[in-house]
């Protein structure tokens, strides 16, 4: 992985840093506030090696702090003090030892948890060093001075500081080290799509991004902010806006994400109001036939649909149904069905695609999952063109990578992906609080898909002039021109000019 994209990465799960270095820390604030205090008591020694040598005097000094040490010094401790007090182990682990720098003065010490232990260990050390020392001596062959140990100052006691600061903080860096592993291995193993960067080093073009303003989607207006990113979306889409113009035709745009919840009805909604906008006479298409949202989006009553055109029960101009008082045509899903794969493999559904495309200059269909049963490739192999629908820090690379694929596999042309960087939720507050009636009617479109697959209506929300959301997003109005009823029942040739 990339550094910058690491850093990304970091920044976008900053969580997974600051839980572990929280926790670190508290645990090691905890264990150092509950720890036992510990006391240590020092001795000072006074080392003469009996010669001008200064080698031969670092040599005697690292000999007795070895012997003090080690295993001897401690057993004569606990020959003195009895095995009920202390034990060897004990008396090693307490015992520790350091020359003053230049100087022949050797500082011992011992640590306990407690005083009176403390003090005697490093006084009974002491004196078994010092004995020790003089049978290992040996005398002046000459009569010179001899190397000598002795006592120079007694034992002083403390109570050791706890360290509280120091241990938090290694604690925090520890947890922050942890944090920074776990997110290297979340990206090296469920590497997510966050941004058009990371679209581009699949190989997929971003066609456009549907987010609010701001890096966190709380800008002061995010109707508009929205409605604004659904018309650049409409702007970039490539060869979709031609409608007609040369053909007699219009265009069929499937939409379809990796998986579930990538926002796909959604943006397919948005998509369709940003179209009809121009002027275009847009049809949108409910073709997941499992779980539909189109109806539950724009607050459809259950009615005949796709499903009963799919089956000759209906034609297409009979199950065609308004919304946006006109200026949005809609072809439901219709009612479930039991085999709906089997369905949408019917050899109506190519009639049915090419009939709305002779009606209206932009079909949009809005798919199943690609990376799930059949039904979307289905559907892509009678569209003009896919767009792939990305949630952004949701949809795995490895999925968007299949999706690729399979639209590849079956012939699909790719117009490239949409990135819906939509928060789950918009955010409440008081500045959104006022909301006033407002004369024209309003399309709501919520963010997230619903998880009842019946239909339910949902009440229109009174919106300010400056546009209030409250957990949905208001499409702002627009000046359409109504498609003619006669236009939606008869195809319409090719116009003059064109």
């Amino acid at each position: 992985m990339e550094l910058r994209a690491y850093v990304r990465a970091c920044r976008r799960r900053w969580l997974w840093l600051l839980i572990p270095v929280l926790v670190a820390a508290g645990i090691g604030a905890g264990l150092t506030l509950t720890a036992k205090p510990a006391y240590k008591s020092s001795m000072i020694l006074f080392v003469s090696a009996g010669t001008g040598d200064p080698d031969a005097e670092a040599r005697r000094l690292n000999s007795y702090i070895a012997l003090l040490t080690g295993p001897r010094v401690a057993q004569g401790v606990v020959t003195k003090l009895g095995p009920e007090q202390v034990t060897a182990e004990q008396v090693r682990k307490s015992l520790s030892a350091q020359v003053s720098e230049g100087t022949d003065l050797l500082e011992i010490s011992a640590t306990d948890a407690s005083a009176a232990r403390s003090r005697a260990i490093v006084t009974t050390a002491a004196s078994v060093l010092v004995n020790l020392a003089k049978q290992i001596t040996p005398a002046s062959p000459d009569g010179g001075p001899v190397p000598s140990i002795s006592i120079l100052q007694d034992a002083e006691t403390t109570r050791e500081p706890g360290n509280l600061a120091r241990n938090v903080g290694f604690a925090a860096v520890l947890g922050l080290l942890i944090g920074a592993i776990a997110v290297a291995i979340r990206e090296a193993v469920g590497r997510t799509v966050a941004e058009e960067d990371d679209l581009r080093r699949l190989g997929l073009g971003t066609v456009g991004v549907i987010s609010l303003d701001g890096r966190n989607g709380r800008g002061e207006h995010p109707d508009q902010a929205l409605a604004e990113a659904f018309r650049r979306l409409r702007s970039l889409l490539p060869g979709v806006t031609d409608g007609r113009r040369g053909s007699p035709r219009g265009r069929a745009l499937l939409l379809a994400g990796p998986g579930r919840k990538e926002g796909t009805t959604a943006v397919s909604c948005g998509l369709a109001i940003a179209l009809a906008e121009t002027g275009a006479r847009v049809v949108l298409v409910d073709a997941n036939l499992r779980t539909p949202g189109v109806g539950r989006y724009l607050s459809l009553d259950p009615v005949p649909g796709l499903a009963e055109v799919l089956s000759g029960t209906a034609q297409v101009p009979d199950v065609l149904c308004e919304s946006l008082n006109g200026r949005l045509t809609v072809l439901p899903a219709g009612e479930q069905v039991p085999d709906p794969g089997g369905l949408l493999a019917s050899p109506r559904l190519p009639a049915t695609v090419r009939t709305l495309t002779e009606r209206f200059d932009v079909v949009l269909v809005d798919a199943p999952p690609l990376n799930g049963p059949a039904d979307a490739a289905v559907l892509g192999k009678v569209t003009d063109s896919a767009l792939l629908v990305v949630r952004a820090n949701r949809t795995r690379t490895a999925d968007v990578e299949r999706s690729m694929e399979l639209l590849e596999k079956i012939g699909a042309k790719l117009a490239g992906a949409v990135l819906n960087a939509l928060p789950r939720k918009l955010p409440t507050g008081q500045a959104w609080a006022a909301a006033t009636e407002v004369s024209s009617p309003e399309l709501l479109i919520p963010l997230d898909e619903p998880e009842d697959p019946a239909p339910v209506s949902t009440p229109p929300v009174p919106q300010s002039p400056n546009g209030v959301v409250r957990g949905r997003a208001r499409v702002v109005k627009a000046a359409l021109a109504a498609a003619d009823e006669k236009e939606l029942e008869k195809p319409e040739g090719p116009k003059e000019g064109e």
